[in-house]
């Protein structure tokens, strides 16, 4: 089984994206901002934090307050499912010319975008988020700016404020969509005031406050993924510490590690730290690595 794990450098770095390829994670404030709603009206003490120590810190700043923390996590989604792929874009690239190997393939991806859905699309695959087998397999361990809670027929969500609380509500039925339009109707939608998109927060921890038990489930599911892979290609994913709930299936994990980064160091490091020995590392970015992956995944494969 050949996973691959995508992270922010991956979308980043995949050229040919409308209207452009999604910020990296130090960007990503500033191009929220400039839309002027919900980022752009934070304090200035926070706004401060965000700029001067980056995004998980300034999130640190914001009361735990589900009035506040919902509609900046609808202005992610939003701003994140906007991004188009074309036919021209890494992952389109790649998946097409790993044809052969898409039934050996799992995905996973820690992006909010949904250009991976896009691009399996466009190769004429059926995205499977739950792995059960109709389509290519795709886990979201942090979730997805497409992932839209739905309110039970006879309930009203309308005005409810929780305060203090790790989780706002759980258990709701959600449903995954195509469209940045929908997306951004669903937001819009006045009954779904008190709900946010079922997304990680982009903080330290990565909490998520809509529908928890979901978001677990799939990190469960990427564990077992992880331990049946015999090889694992890693893609623009930043070394991060505390994640360590990605880190340790992998550290426990004794699969042909291939990487794809053009400023190694960091992912070296965690390489060393961990003794693993059976990997490469690809110095360069995903859209000019995409023919050297193929050729890499091919010759493992032989």
């Amino acid at each position: 089984m050949i996973t691959f794990i995508f992270g922010a450098g991956a979308s980043y770095g995949s050229g040919m994206t409308v209207p452009y390829n999604p910020p990296l994670g130090n960007y990503l404030f500033n191009n929220l901002v400039s839309l002027n709603g919900e980022f752009s009206r934070l304090s200035k003490k926070s706004r401060d934090v965000f700029e001067q120590y980056g995004f998980e810190d300034g999130m640190a700043t914001i009361s735990n307050d589900s009035q506040i923390i919902n509609p900046l996590q609808k202005e992610i989604a939003c701003y994140l499912s906007k991004f188009q792929v074309t036919n021209e874009n890494a992952y389109t690239r790649l998946f097409n010319k790993i044809r052969n190997l898409m039934p050996k393939v799992n995905v996973v991806t820690l992006n909010y975008d949904t250009l991976i859905e896009q691009a399996l699309a466009l190769n004429h695959y059926h995205t499977d988020y739950n792995g059960s087998g109709y389509g290519v397999t795709v886990l979201k361990p942090h979730g997805s700016s497409n992932f839209l809670p739905k309110i039970p027929t006879g309930s009203s969500f309308e005005n409810i404020t929780a305060v203090g609380c790790r989780t706002f509500f759980e258990g709701l039925q959600t449903d995954a969509v195509s469209t940045c339009d929908e997306v951004k109707q669903w937001c819009n939608n006045p009954q779904n005031g008190s709900l946010s998109p079922v997304l990680s927060m982009y903080e330290k921890g990565k909490r998520v406050v809509i529908n928890t038990e979901l978001i677990n489930n799939i990190q469960n599911k990427y564990k077992s993924v992880i331990s049946e892979s015999n090889l694992v290609v890693l893609i623009g994913i930043k070394y991060i510490p505390d994640d360590t709930h990605i880190l340790q299936p992998l550290e426990n994990n004794n699969s042909f590690l291939l990487v794809v980064d053009p400023y190694p160091e960091e992912i070296n490091e965690w390489i060393k730290k961990t003794g693993k020995k059976n990997t490469k590392v690809i110095q360069s970015g995903f859209s000019d690595s995409v023919w050297e992956i193929t050729k890499s995944i091919r010759k493992y494969c032989e």
